[in-house]
């Protein structure tokens, strides 16, 4: 993406946070030449806890290796899932250069709890209790297509246990194994200087996690 359309998209994303408030979230993935992406700019990121280190989401890389964008501009109103459980209406429009090769994508996450509060509230205030337990239940089956997962630490620790890490102990290998093939499947690694960053939180060394990285794309392969 070159600097003139993330000006734009950046501007444009600022100016949707200010119009439409905080209830909204706007996430900007550019994709790298190298094949890797990075979020490069966000709105209201503390709806989902994510920042600029977050990874991709697997149901955006999924849109992305389905090459969804050749026959679509966008994909609305699909459910995504942040912390503890809470759900969100997301939406992704593809942004493509002139040529329609993927530049990158903009993501919009919709809070909509605070509307459902005021629909119950109007609901119950006509005495419709009926329609309020079937608003929640509505609410309880939808079924997310997308885990907004927070950062690099949140996934490591659905895998390790968070007091585990931070005891100090040591982790045996196939604890490792399943962190790092998690954060893989996450596409933490695409994001540059991560590596690093999940040395320090595992207590491994970098060319420990580079070595278990081989593995684990070795047995891929197979």
């Amino acid at each position: 993406m070159d600097d003139y359309l993330f000006r734009h998209y950046k501007n444009l994303m600022n100016y949707l946070g200010e119009v439409f408030g905080p209830h909204y979230e706007f996430v900007l993935h550019v994709l790298d030449p190298d094949g890797g992406s990075h979020i490069g700019h966000i709105v209201h990121g503390e709806l989902s806890g994510r920042s600029l280190t977050s990874p991709l989401t697997n149901y955006a890389k999924k849109l992305i290796e389905e090459k969804v964008y050749l026959t679509k501009d966008f994909v609305v109103n699909y459910v995504g899932e942040g912390p503890k459980g809470k759900k969100f209406r997301s939406s992704t429009m593809f942004i493509k250069n002139r040529e329609g090769q993927l530049q990158g994508l903009l993501c919009i996450n919709f809070d909509a709890d605070v509307y459902r509060k005021v629909a119950k509230d109007v609901l119950s205030l006509a005495n419709l209790s009926w329609d309020i337990q079937y608003l929640d239940k509505k609410t309880e089956q939808e079924q997310p297509v997308e885990n907004l997962t927070e950062n690099i630490q949140n996934i490591i620790y659905t895998q390790i246990d968070k007091d585990i890490l931070e005891s100090g102990a040591q982790l045996s290998p196939e604890q490792k194994k399943l962190a790092i093939s998690k954060l893989k499947e996450h596409g933490v690694f695409d994001i540059k200087g991560t590596i690093s960053e999940v040395a320090e939180i595992m207590g491994m060394s970098e060319s420990s996690v580079y070595r278990y990285l081989h593995m684990i794309s070795r047995n891929e392969k197979k």
